[in-house]
């Protein structure tokens, strides 16, 4: 053992954490099986002594490499890499169903490039485009950072989020009913980091995941990653299906439940307030945590407000995840969660192993954007621009849309779920659509499989009114043209999602 425990340093100049540089060594260790199966570690305080670090240091090195299945603990005994782990890393087992689907979707992939330009109507982005991001008032506050704070604003942020920025966010948390403190905060950059960190922190695997079908494939992708046996649930118009959740929850007792109770991505989709007390029983009785995605609950048009089930959390079940991508700027990537205190310390923990904190200096610009109080007039000036985009498309689907073609309009949000008639497919229309440099997103890519052909969304986000008429315009003469024998190359999967 000697050895490899002679490899190991720590260097106090190095800009990570002393205990990320013993995890990361350790680590790569066992990756390279310098470590083998069931080989012991050396006991806290040995390495401790050695490194001449603090012996807490070693422990949260240790606590990792357990999180992330790279060992184990023996009560009485001590620690030792996992059985099986070198052969088990860099390929986490997959549902057979998931792995087959994503087969058949990589044997679909076309050779086009597809390049979005200034002439492309993009229905496929549901982020916003560039003419909508508020560049000069961000500005205003990155350079009110920068003489306030100096260098300290390039400074390792603490890992849970700057502390301003923490007690900022819950205060923003109480307009959408939720009560929290700044200690249940964490800042993320963006809800993927955040659905992977509770993907990473808190998921074992073989753990069952239930989502809603369709659904987000970002967070299909993370629960997989770990492991985990994804199951989906239909949806209904106000929400899912609860007789089929409480059956599927009976039989497969999840760890968690992933869902996107207003304005849900692609289907537009909001909850009742029913719904969502009956899930916050369900998860006291049956002991699993809800991770609840904030897609855009400010764009209700036609309704109350929108509530959320973290506002109902009495029993401290609901991870809430809140991005900024779709209401600001997305390429900062901020967002932040609120986590039961049960909870914390893991995805602080996972946190720390991914990136260590999000952006020091954005996150002092976008607390001081708060402070100079124009939070609100961006979400005004949004909404209303959200809203003109929102109107025209709903009357183009109601009045023009050619006949058999379906949508459930939504009371806001920014995504239109369209079905096609019997024997149209979204894939062979989207083909016909790219020649015409116009993009949608294929319903297929919101499915964990057996997704349904005729489905596909289209986002006013990134297309302004003179888009959505000419690019509509357009789709509505190709539906009606459309030819089932067409042999356009298929849709890309991979070549699509960066866009979405």
């Amino acid at each position: 053992m000697s050895s490899w425990i002679d490899e190991i340093q720590v260097d106090e100049n190095d800009t990570n954490h002393l205990y990320m540089q013993i995890y990361h060594q350790i680590e790569n260790m066992i990756l390279n099986k310098t470590l083998l199966n069931n080989e012991r570690l050396p006991a806290v305080r040995k390495l401790a002594d050695k490194l001449k670090v603090n012996t807490v240091t070693v422990v949260k090195a240790y606590e990792l490499l357990e999180r992330d299945q790279l060992v184990h603990k023996k009560i009485g005994s001590g620690t030792y890499v996992k059985h099986n782990a070198n052969e088990s890393l860099g390929a986490v087992p997959m549902d057979d169903e998931w792995e087959q689907a994503r087969i058949r979707q990589l044997n679909q992939l076309s050779e086009r490039n597809i390049t979005v330009t200034a002439d492309t109507i993009n229905f496929a982005s549901a982020n916003p485009s560039p003419d909508l991001f508020p560049v000069e008032d961000f500005k205003e506050a990155l350079l009110e950072v920068l003489d306030r704070d100096r260098g300290f604003a390039f400074s390792y942020q603490d890992s849970r989020g700057y502390g301003p920025l923490r007690h900022r966010m819950s205060t923003l948390a109480k307009t959408n009913g939720i009560i929290s403190s700044p200690e249940e905060i964490q800042i993320i950059s963006g809800a993927q980091q955040g659905i992977d960190l509770v993907a990473k922190g808190l998921l074992q695997p073989g753990d069952t995941v239930l989502i809603e079908r369709p659904s987000y494939g970002g967070a299909m992708a993370a629960f997989h990653s770990r492991g985990a046996r994804v199951r989906d649930i239909e949806m209904e118009k106000d929400g899912i299906n609860i007789d089929s959740l409480e059956r599927a929850v009976k039989e497969t007792r999840p760890k968690l439940i992933y869902l996107m109770p207003n304005f849900q991505n692609p289907t537009g989709i909001s909850y009742t307030h029913e719904k969502m007390k009956k899930i916050i029983e369900l998860s006291e009785t049956y002991d699993f945590i809800i991770l609840e995605d904030d897609y855009v609950n400010e764009l209700s048009f036609f309704a109350e407000p929108a509530s959320a089930i973290k506002s109902l959390d009495v029993y401290q079940r609901v991870i809430y995840i809140k991005s900024f991508s779709k209401m600001f700027m997305p390429g900062l990537r901020l967002g932040y969660m609120i986590v039961p205190v049960k909870n914390y310390s893991s995805l602080v923990l996972a946190k720390q192993a991914s990136d260590i904190s999000t952006s020091g200096l954005l996150q002092r610009a976008l607390e001081c954007y708060f402070n100079q109080g124009k939070w609100d007039r961006n979400i005004k000036r949004l909404t209303k621009e959200y809203y003109k985009r929102f109107t025209q498309m709903k009357a183009i689907i109601e009045l023009k849309l050619p006949e058999g073609v379906k949508c459930d309009i939504p009371m806001g949000g920014l995504n239109f779920w369209l079905k096609l008639p019997v024997g149209m497919e979204a894939s062979r229309l989207y083909s016909l659509a790219l020649d015409k440099n116009i993009l949608f997103a294929p319903g297929s890519l919101f499915y964990l499989n057996q997704p349904v052909k005729e489905r596909l969304r289209v986002s006013i986000a990134a297309v302004n009114e003179k888009q959505i008429e000419s690019g509509m315009r357009e789709m509505v003469r190709l539906i009606r043209h459309y030819d089932s024998t067409d042999s356009s190359v298929p849709w890309n999967r991979q070549q699509q999602e960066p866009i979405l």
